[in-house]
């Protein structure tokens, strides 16, 4: 764990042990790979994360383990169709994280799964790859907008989340190629500075805490309601209670998918090990 010169305070200290981005297992895009070592993408750590989610796990009893996904086979189908697993190379290392649509030919991640990425690519339900444009890279709220022309997948409208409601995350654990459905209970709503994916204070965003066990290549899952709706994009979860995690509240989707979108960005430095 990185220990920083600045402090902040212990309310908004929330804990991201383990940022979810595995290295790809399988086959993966048709690209010039100079990579020489295939390992874990550790994410950034986070000081303020480290301290609430130590303060949760010490605080709180451990939370019954949510109820099986209950959302309708219709929205099931819907958002199964809807998501991808995002596949980067970055200084070396080829990853995987998880992505979903918020609209056509448009698939939202995590800032940190695209992080230093020299080529990136989408692997549709269908097993089909296509590649990827990053075009909005957002550090502070760990949110990144890719433009995949031809993706062909339907769009998943946006809501907002509910302490005490019981969603699913779909995402692709370990970089699997199958999307694993996974109950999540949101626990908790709240707005925090936990730093930027590089650890840098001055990134403020509301956080959801959620009662759910998260695994590396889980990174950029939609957490969805009963109605279909994303309500946060999953991000990382705790050390010291595995079955706390955390996603990006939805609200912050908006001003990312606001942003203009031209071509390529950049996608900034890889991520230290």
């Amino acid at each position: 764990m990185t220990h920083l010169a600045h402090r902040r305070p212990a309310v908004v200290a929330l804990f991201l042990s383990l940022f979810l981005v595995v290295p790809i297992v399988e086959a993966g895009p048709a690209v010039a790979a100079p990579a020489t070592r295939t390992q874990a993408a550790a994410a950034p750590s986070s000081n303020a994360l480290e301290v609430l989610g130590n303060l949760l796990a010490r605080l709180l009893p451990p939370p019954p383990a949510p109820a099986a996904p209950t959302l309708p086979p219709t929205v099931v189908s819907q958002v199964l169709a809807s998501t991808v697993r995002v596949n980067g190379l970055a200084c070396g290392v080829r990853v995987a994280g998880s992505g979903f649509s918020p609209a056509p030919d448009v698939i939202v991640t995590n800032a940190h799964v695209v992080a230093g990425n020299t080529a990136t690519s989408v692997l549709r339900p269908d097993g089909k790859t296509l590649p990827a444009v990053v075009q909005v890279f957002d550090p502070k709220r760990d949110l990144a907008v890719l433009s995949v022309p031809g993706l062909g997948e339907p769009s998943l409208p946006v809501g907002s989340a509910a302490t005490g409601e019981t969603d699913a995350i779909f995402g692709h654990p370990q970089g699997q190629a199958a999307v694993r459905v996974l109950p999540a209970t949101v626990t908790r709503h709240v707005t925090a500075d936990i730093g930027d994916i590089y650890d840098q204070p001055g990134a403020v965003r509301q956080i959801l805490v959620l009662n759910a066990t998260l695994i590396p290549g889980d990174s950029g899952s939609a957490l969805v309601n009963r109605a279909g709706q994303v309500v946060g994009v999953a991000f990382a979860t705790a050390s010291l209670r595995r079955a706390t995690s955390f996603a990006v509240a939805s609200e912050e989707l908006a001003p990312v998918l606001a942003q203009p979108r031209g071509g390529a960005v950049s996608t900034g430095p890889c991520l230290e090990d």
